[in-house]
């Protein structure tokens, strides 16, 4: 991409990352990456099963995973794969003879279980035995996936969320109910990639709300989310802590063909099965653009996130910000908002998992400052 095609106003950014880079292929050959993640089969996915929401379009294929390992590999580090938490605990508990030749730094996608704090586990133990994991701790991870623990720390803290309520297996949290009349979006509490999203799940609350609600908590097997739906554009903003937080150039998610989701929800159905999704770069006002940054680094810094995240918003028709959802694991694949934002600053994709390495390496005092 040409540098006068480049976004304004990350000349900063692009300098940081771009240092990060060069130093993490410089000191590769003396790390070793403990990759965790979790492997689903081939064949279609589905995010509901008898007992619930199905955790299995979070977990990789063995593909996708295996062009993880050699992105990190192309980078220069030694990388050892673990495919469940367990064979990664006996590893980090039991360290190799070896071990001491090389730092060691933890990346892990696994979520192995079920319930809020599944994220969890790991960065607890890395943080333990004194491992750097590029993720955020475990508190962060935790309350990321949580929406409405996370939704409620964020509406504290400033950021413009939708109203929120949760329901709770046989009640509503704190006796707050939705107003009749209000159109709403139901999802499952725990759950990302849009799990529990379906063509039904944008309604108006009406008299039968409460009964449907509580049918759909039942089939999630977890609380139910149910949030005011905002139409308009769906907005990802990558952000990272290289020491203060920043943010990347906001990037537009939208059908395959272009179009905005606008009125409908994002559903399963769409991203994981039809693929109608699509990445461009979201181009609007300065002003805007830079509110929606400011916004996604104080939800950032609000969650005391670390590494790196991505913050979902939906722009409405005056052209307002609504922070929606939390995500502190982005994939780190190809056509997602963080390899699109990392394009339209000039880098290649090979350079992602180099600048997320040196992120956690800056972090933890192993590369100079920038």
């Amino acid at each position: 991409m040409a540098d006068d095609n480049r976004p304004a106003g990350y000349e900063k950014v692009t300098a940081v990352i771009r240092s990060l880079v060069a130093q993490t292929r410089e000191l590769a050959p003396s790390l070793r990456l403990l990759f965790v993640t979790n492997l689903r089969p081939d064949g279609e996915i589905s995010d509901m099963g008898p007992n619930g929401v199905t955790n299995l379009a979070q977990y990789y294929l063995q593909r996708d995973a295996d062009a993880i390992i050699r992105s990190f590999q192309d980078v220069g580090v030694t990388v050892e794969s673990f495919f469940n938490e367990i064979d990664f605990v006996r590893r980090l508990v039991r360290p190799s003879p070896a071990d001491d030749l090389r730092t060691t730094v933890v990346y892990t996608t696994a979520e192995g279980g079920s319930g809020p704090g599944r994220r969890a586990l790991i960065p607890a133990l890395c943080n333990l035995l004194g491992v750097p994991v590029l993720n955020s701790g475990a508190h962060a991870a935790t309350m990321a996936r949580h929406k409405f623990h996370a939704f409620a720390v964020l509406r504290r803290a400033g950021v413009r969320m939708p109203d929120t309520w949760q329901y709770f297996g046989d009640h509503w949290s704190g006796s707050a109910v939705p107003p009749l009349g209000c159109k709403v979006i139901v999802k499952p509490t725990y759950e990302s990639m849009g799990i529990g999203v379906g063509d039904d799940s944008v309604r108006i609350v009406d008299k039968d709300f409460g009964d449907w609600v509580a049918e759909k908590s039942k089939q999630f097997g977890q609380p139910a989310i149910v949030q005011e739906f905002i139409s308009g554009d769906e907005v990802g903003v990558p952000v990272a802590r290289f020491e203060s937080v920043q943010a990347l150039p906001p990037i537009a998610q939208r059908r395959a063909d272009g179009g905005q989701y606008g009125v409908a929800a994002k559903t399963f159905y769409d991203e994981h099965v039809a693929h109608d999704i699509s990445h461009a770069e979201y181009v609007s006002t300065n002003a805007q653009l830079a509110a929606i940054r400011n916004a996604a680094i104080l939800a950032f810094d609000s969650l005391e996130m670390r590494g790196v995240g991505r913050i979902d918003f939906r722009i409405d028709t005056d052209g307002r910000a609504w922070v929606f959802d939390t995500n502190g694991e982005p994939p780190p694949m190809p056509r997602t908002c963080w390899s699109s934002a990392m394009e339209n600053l000039g880098f290649s994709f090979e350079d992602l998992p180099a600048a997320w390495l040196g992120i956690c390496l800056l972090d933890c005092g192993l590369i100079s400052r920038v």
